[in-house]
């Protein structure tokens, strides 16, 4: 969540795409609203602690202007529903924010031991401004201490699975080339962050309906970029990082699990 490199500037038109690995339907039982998150930290516990929405301003200080607010909107069983509406200007290469869903159960597992983590994230930008930059992302961490969390001195990897990327937004690192994932060829960077390597596993083309297996992204970078199968999985975000623009990012449906 913390990059600020940019490509070529373009659009990426949008898809729907049905992966593999359904989760599947959540139970019946729809909740009320959340709160309006609107300061730069805020969080709210959602579904008894199953997730954390996050607010997460923290690169609001490179922008010369900008707000932004978060809301979970309906829950319904395992699956939430929320939104988050934004306007950044100036520091047009630097990230403003990672507003986001925080998965907080199950977690701590080794990825030799994880046998499947289904995930289902149906979104859409509700309006977005034409010079919008901005990515719609996973952003998971792994490290060598099972009690840690991501983005910590601890940390060792970070795997991102990026859905979109639009007005050249790009992740840390450079191309190190594709990777065949789930009936996709997506674009693979690498790059280090801090102290931690960041793959990113970039869409080439917007994936607005998202229902797939997240372990098959792992076992990828096992098999062919020397992950170590001993890591545990201890952080597992979905969200989005703007960098300049405007825009309403809607989930209508959002879920994950790790088995």
């Amino acid at each position: 969540m913390y990059f600020g490199a940019l490509l070529s500037i373009s659009l990426i038109t949008s898809v729907n795409l049905v992966l593999s690995s359904p989760v599947p339907e959540p139970n019946s039982g729809l909740t009320k609203r959340g709160a309006v998150l609107t300061a730069q930290f805020a969080t709210e516990s959602e579904l008894g602690g199953r997730f954390i929405l996050e607010n997460n301003l923290w690169g609001e200080a490179a922008a010369t202007s900008g707000s932004q607010s978060s809301q979970v909107t309906a829950t319904n069983g395992d699956s939430v529903t929320w939104e988050t509406t934004y306007t950044w200007e100036g520091g047009p290469s630097d990230v403003k924010s990672y507003a986001n869903l925080d998965f907080r159960e199950d977690l701590g597992q080794s990825l030799a031991s994880i046998t499947s983590i289904p995930t289902t994230w149906s979104w859409s930008y509700t309006s977005a401004s034409s010079d919008l930059v901005a990515d719609v992302s996973y952003d998971t961490w792994l490290s060598n201490d099972a009690s840690s969390s991501g983005s910590s001195s601890t940390s060792t990897f970070e795997i991102m699975i990026w859905l979109s990327s639009r007005g050249g937004a790009g992740p840390a690192g450079s191309q190190v080339g594709t990777a065949d994932v789930d009936g996709v060829t997506w674009n693979l960077f690498q790059g280090v962050v801090e102290t931690w390597t960041v793959f990113s596993f970039v869409a080439p083309s917007e994936i607005t309906d998202f229902n797939s297996d997240l372990l098959p992204f792992y076992t990828f970078l096992i098999d062919n970029h020397g992950v170590p199968s001993s890591q545990f999985l201890v952080q597992a975000q979905s969200g989005t990082e703007p960098f300049v623009g405007s825009a309403t990012l809607s989930t209508s449906s959002y879920a994950i699990s790790i088995n």
